[in-house]
């Protein structure tokens, strides 16, 4: 290899050669000097960058179908971010993010009554689905879609591109946001407790969302300190272009500070809200250890309808196995006089009527007789329709004993719970309209419970409000329990023992007043463990439940701190957060403040891709240089297809001949000219001991400068 300061070994640097900072000598190229580390560096920065650019192509095709380069429009520093029509439709993303996420939101709360919601569909469209959790998917597929675009736009801002939403974008936008607002509406009017479950569960969930909105606000914190750090770059630049005269317009400065100012100002107001949200927040599950009441009973609604058909025999007996201390149920009469069990007005749902009798599957199943009614199988329809989405499967005998079960008379209930020594409740209905027991049905139940069992009275809770001083009069033991929520002194007058509540109305105050005068509250239905954790928390005595194989398992309500706890984790989370978010701001400034010092500078700008910084040249060099060269013949270089190659598979090849020791001893012509490798290197086709020698064998010429690099 011939020494280094050979002239034969230089390569000469033209003009117009992009790469300024090379090691040369006398204005020429030595590549002996050039270190192989730094091969290296260039390989992977190429690599980053065409990834980098890939990825932004993506993502503009996704948001704008933009997918090539030319159709990218960069945003102008100190100038608005988008054209005026793509602000509002940015609005338009944002409300729909919100509303979407409320409705989501709602609707996964909501799961603690997924079982009455698909049930009350079913009374319309006379078929059994999981309507509930189809609408769950409908709404989170919606958000995460929103989510995405919501997403894909700040990271096209955070890189300084134009977002322009497409509009098959904007369709989709405006079509979620209107089945939210559907949604919403139709909730409101048909099923507006479902609201109710959404407040009660910020009780519990409060204090978690408030960490999640956090951690989205330290996520945040990335893209707006890039924005931060450019546009503080920017304004340094443009300031040193004043001072120098090159920049006429004084006011570009003032808007990029404005825009700076506010971006910021804007970004710490949501945040200190969000720090200082636990300051509002009053959950019943933040208190002491020795104020929490002791855990609820439970009381078996239809009995243990997720583990055998509702209103059967087995059902009641399976919740008594998992240690239910109450039955409820539902009681209506058969045309004969009959109590017997049933919840819905029709026997559609919950019999096989429609097989035996389909033309009067319609009729209330009051008006049939009970030797009719013993008839029907009340099982079958339990694994056809599976009214749970989530339901445990049961053993091949207690599926066979399940499908075998009937219609079950109030006698047979009644008997079941006394021998069991079992609290009952249950409503009441009174028969339609030319029914011959309409004005007797109270006192043919009471004959029933009284005469034809002996109900222990002490165990009845009676529920039904009609006839309440009459019942009072004949069964004095019996508990009076009423379904609404009244002033206490009307209760004491009543003679109330207890309420059974609906979970919207939990109220950890007033249960407790109540407890004070002996009123006991139950509430229904309670399906979810942190529904259950929250009528815990509040004080409540029992709760009516479809899952109590499930919520016997919980030992400890959810959510459940102490004051202490909470302001030690609330504190400790603002204070980390803060310090992230503060490195995060740094971290953007200090980057981002290199690259503007060096055009502040005006220092010759090392190549972005090479990581080749052994030689720094300003604008003095480069004009001497230029001159210098003014002679200089070239050989006009023509595209070719390696023009359009990967600069990192060049990089990658040349390592691997070097390890290898298989370099080429040629290189085709077409292969040279105009080649990436050039670029990269400025290599002109002028090797020589003079300026004006030319070598005439290029392929010689390529080959001699790879060598001498290596």
């Amino acid at each position: 290899m011939s020494k280094p300061n050979d002239k034969k070994t230089m390569i000469k640097l033209c003009p117009e050669t992009p790469l300024l900072s090379l090691p040369n000598e006398n204005n020429s190229f030595n590549p002996a000097l050039l270190n192989m580390s730094k091969i290296k560096v260039v390989k992977k920065e190429l690599q980053h960058r065409y990834r980098r650019h890939r990825i932004l192509a993506f993502l503009q095709g996704l948001y704008s179908c933009h997918w090539k380069r030319y159709q990218w429009r960069e945003i102008e520093i100190g100038a608005c971010c988008c054209l005026r029509g793509e602000q509002i439709f940015f609005t338009f993303l944002l409300l729909t993010f919100c509303i979407s996420f409320v409705f989501l939101y709602m609707w996964l709360e909501a799961k603690n009554d997924y079982g009455g919601f698909d049930a009350f569909v079913f009374q319309f469209t006379k078929q059994w689905f999981y309507w509930s959790f189809f609408l769950v998917i409908i709404a989170s597929i919606m958000f995460t879609y929103v989510l995405l675009l919501m997403m894909i736009g700040l990271c096209l801002l955070t890189e300084g591109q134009q977002p322009h939403l497409h509009w098959s974008n904007k369709i989709g936008i405006l079509l979620v946001l209107s089945i939210c607002i559907f949604g919403m509406v139709a909730v409101t009017l048909f099923y507006e407790e479902k609201w109710k479950a959404a407040e009660l569960s910020l009780q519990m969930t409060a204090p978690y969302l408030h960490i999640f909105g956090i951690c989205l606000m330290v996520a945040f914190s990335w893209p707006m300190g890039l924005y931060f750090a450019k546009l503080n770059g920017a304004a340094l630049v443009e300031k040193k272009q004043r001072q120098s005269g090159n920049v006429k317009d004084s006011r570009k400065i003032k808007r990029i500070r404005a825009i700076q100012f506010i971006s910021l100002i804007s970004f710490l107001v949501v945040l200190l809200i969000i720090y200082t949200i636990p300051l509002g927040i009053s959950s019943p599950c933040i208190r002491e250890n020795k104020t929490l009441a002791r855990k609820p009973t439970f009381i078996g609604h239809r009995g243990a309808p997720m583990l055998a058909p509702e209103n059967t025999q087995m059902s009641f007996e399976k919740a008594i196995e998992h240690g239910a201390t109450g039955l409820e149920t539902d009681v209506t009469l058969s045309y004969d006089g009959v109590p017997f069990l049933m919840h819905d007005y029709t026997l559609r749902r919950t019999t096989n009527i429609h097989e035996i009798m389909p033309t009067s599957s319609h009729l209330p199943s009051s008006m049939f007789t009970w030797q009719t009614l013993e008839t029907l199988n009340s099982g079958q329809w339990f694994f056809k329709a599976q009214p749970f989405k989530f339901m445990e499967p049961l053993t091949k005998e207690d599926e066979l004993k399940a499908k075998n079960q009937s219609v079950m008379k109030l006698s047979n209930f009644l008997r079941l719970a006394n021998r069991e020594n079992k609290l009952v409740i249950f409503d009441l209905y009174r028969p339609p309209k030319k029914h011959p027991y309409r004005d007797k049905w109270i006192i043919r139940v009471l004959e029933v419970i009284l005469n034809e069992v002996g109900m222990k009275s002490h165990l009845v809770l009676w529920l039904p409000g009609q006839f309440r001083a009459d019942v009072q009069m004949m069964a004095p033991d019996f508990k009076q329990v009423l379904g609404t929520k009244l002033p206490l002194s009307e209760l004491l007058r009543m003679k109330i023992n207890g309420l059974n509540l609906a979970y919207k109305d939990i109220d950890s105050k007033d249960i407790k007043e109540f407890e004070k005068y002996g009123i006991f509250t139950n509430i229904y239905v309670i399906n979810e463990p942190w529904l259950y954790s929250l009528a815990w928390c509040a004080g409540v005595h029992s709760v009516t439940t479809n899952t109590i194989h499930i919520l016997k398992k919980i030992k400890r309500p959810f959510f459940f701190m102490t004051p202490k706890e909470y302001m030690l984790k609330w504190l400790l989370l603002d204070f980390i957060s803060a310090i992230v978010i503060v490195l995060v701001f740094f971290y953007h400034w200090w980057r981002e403040k290199g690259w503007y010092e060096l055009l502040v500078k005006k220092k010759s700008p090392v190549f972005p891709m090479s990581g080749v910084t052994d030689v720094e040249e300003n604008t003095e060099e480069i004009q001497n240089q230029d001159e210098n060269n003014e002679n200089q013949e070239e050989i006009p270089v023509s595209p070719s297809p390696s023009d359009e190659k990967n600069p990192g598979d060049f990089w990658e090849s040349l390592l691997e001949m070097k390890s290898r020791n298989t370099f080429p001893t040629s290189i085709n012509k077409d292969q040279v000219k105009g080649s990436a490798e050039e670029e990269v290197l400025g290599i002109s086709h002028c090797i020589g001991e003079d300026k004006g020698d030319i070598i005439e064998n290029e392929d010689d010429q390529k080959t001699n400068a790879i060598n001498k690099i290596f």
